[in-house]
């Protein structure tokens, strides 16, 4: 358990230097401000991580671990390096395609353009995808390399790895404007094609470095590569099998996402004010749930394959409600902190106030869904673990229908604020479903323990959030630097309040918490019953 616990602190470590980076490269792009330019690099940037996830990344993630485990702890390396050769074969053909048909992508975002540089955009945006769409292949690879290190336990370096992709682009974003006189816009850059260069190959040159990066510890994981191609191979018949539920699932978030592109594409900078929302948002979930997730994932394939339920509700229980422990306080004080939050971490350069209001207005909607995010994920995840991806898929058709739904009527009269509300909303409902129906299959997931515990954490976290904006309305910050002060204040206040809360109301797992921050062994039980 030990051992665990210091995979969770190291995850969690490491995905906390890569939200922390992901902030100053989101800072960096914001100094040029949020207007078209930023909006045809978010969502050419934004793209390969679509197609990647729509063609084959989704089926990458659910279906490896759980079967590298098996493979690992059998010793069938031949299986690996079957499914590994195939899908980077897969990976080289998506990554060609989406490279020839970059200007047939780039018409769906800008179909609806009209102005005089519309056609400006559209030129910049198909110059721009034609050198990131190589991404592709090195999300895919990053993807086999993270299953092989998570099968041997080994977590560390994959959560550090994204640092070093946004450490990369900040310096891209950084230099940009050494090349230019004057604020960059999209005629700018298409005019100067060192910009563009430097814009597309930077980008795609830093996930490169978070591939290579994870080869060192491939090796000293004691992991060989070999290439064996065998297309017929029971293993690749297998993930295939696996993968036809969930390229659905895929498919299901990725138009979503599309919808939401398409929509905030429409008025200037609402595309890069969602996604730096949606970017602050995931900061706790990415930090901590992804953390629990991450460590626990293996361990819950490891009891569905043993066919031990009780070790597997166990464990899936008490992470529930250790990610609620931390979730709920940050988005309750996300909600009141979100416009301080957005000042002190954007306000730079040509960000404008407008863009100030409209984000931090965003991520407060965000922050309503954040526990519903995270468990529907946490809960998904588990899903998988059993290698259930029938179920998933069926859940995610809910929420994504309801999201594009939910989206498509507010964002007229809400803007880009609606789509952060549909989001929560939708969330929200899939996460209640998701968890309903895992705990009638398993007989019961400790529900009224769950139950009580959450009733006192969001009891705990409203007097948290209390606290934090009353020392918002005295301290009124209306520069970076104010604002930078009172989320520290406001955020270490609010925070002790709803966890001392929780304490003084009996929350047992404020143990589990403790235990992980301090590398002992947690109760968020990973051993066997």
């Amino acid at each position: 358990m030990r051992q665990l616990a210091r995979s969770g602190l190291a995850v969690a470590t490491g995905t906390a230097l890569s939200r922390v980076t992901g902030f100053l490269r989101v800072a960096a792009l914001a100094a040029i401000g949020f207007a078209r330019l930023s909006d045809v690099y978010n969502v050419a940037n934004s793209t390969p991580n679509i197609v990647y996830e729509l063609l084959l990344g989704g089926i990458l993630t659910a279906s490896l671990v759980p079967l590298f485990v098996d493979y690992h702890e059998r010793g069938d390396d031949r299986s690996t390096d079957a499914v590994n050769t195939f899908s980077i074969v897969a990976l080289l053909t998506i990554s060609a395609l989406g490279v020839i048909f970059a200007p047939l992508i780039a018409s769906i975002y800008s179909s609806r353009l009209t102005g005089s540089d519309a056609a400006a955009q559209q030129q910049l945006m198909i110059d721009l995808l034609r050198m990131l769409m190589p991404q592709i292949f090195f999300y895919g690879v990053t993807a086999l390399f993270t299953a092989m290190l998570n099968a041997r336990r080994k977590f560390a370096a994959a959560a550090f790895a994204p640092s070093i992709n946004n450490i990369v682009v900040i310096a891209v974003l950084l230099t940009l404007p050494l090349l230019q006189d004057g604020r960059e816009t999209v005629g700018s850059v298409l005019a100067n094609r060192n910009e563009e260069w430097l814009l597309g190959l930077g980008t795609t040159l830093g996930v490169v470095a978070m591939t290579v990066i994870l080869l060192p510890a491939l090796r000293s994981a004691g992991v060989r590569l070999h290439w064996v191609w065998e297309w017929r191979h029971p293993a690749v018949r297998q993930i295939v099998r696996l993968s036809g539920w969930t390229v659905g699932y895929v498919i299901a978030n990725q138009l979503a996402f599309w919808v939401v592109l398409v929509l905030s594409y429409r008025t200037s900078g609402d595309t890069s004010a969602y996604l730096a929302a949606f970017m602050f948002f995931q900061l706790p979930h990415g930090i901590f749930t992804v953390s629990i997730m991450t460590v626990v994932g293996p361990e819950l394939a490891r009891a569905s394959n043993a066919g031990d339920l009780t070790a597997f509700r166990r464990r899936f229980a008490s992470g529930l409600r250790v990610i609620a422990l931390v979730v709920i306080p940050a988005g309750a004080l996300m909600i009141v902190l979100a416009k301080p939050i957005v000042r002190g971490a954007l306000d730079y350069g040509n960000f404008s106030e407008s863009s100030v209001v409209t984000t931090s207005s965003t991520l407060a909607l965000f922050g309503i869904g954040l526990f519903a995010f995270s468990a529907y994920l946490y809960t998904i995840r588990a899903m998988y673990s059993r290698l259930d991806t029938r179920t998933p898929f069926l859940l995610n058709v809910l929420e994504n229908t309801l999201n594009i739904v939910l989206a498509v009527a507010l964002y007229p009269s809400l803007g880009v604020k609606g789509l952060a509300l549909s989001w929560s909303i939708s969330y929200s409902i899939a996460a209640i479903a998701a968890w309903a129906i895992l705990d009638r299959r398993l007989g019961g997931l400790e529900g009224k323990r769950t139950a009580t515990v959450m009733m006192r954490i969001v009891l705990s976290s409203a007097l948290g959030a209390v606290a934090a904006w009353l020392i918002l309305n005295y301290l009124d910050p209306s520069t970076p630097l104010a604002a930078i002060a009172t989320v520290l204040l406001a955020g270490v206040v609010g925070g002790g309040v709803g966890i001392g809360g929780a304490a003084a109301l009996g929350v047992p797992e404020i143990a589990d918490l403790r235990a992980t921050l301090t590398r002992s062994a947690p109760s968020i039980d990973t051993t066997s019953a």
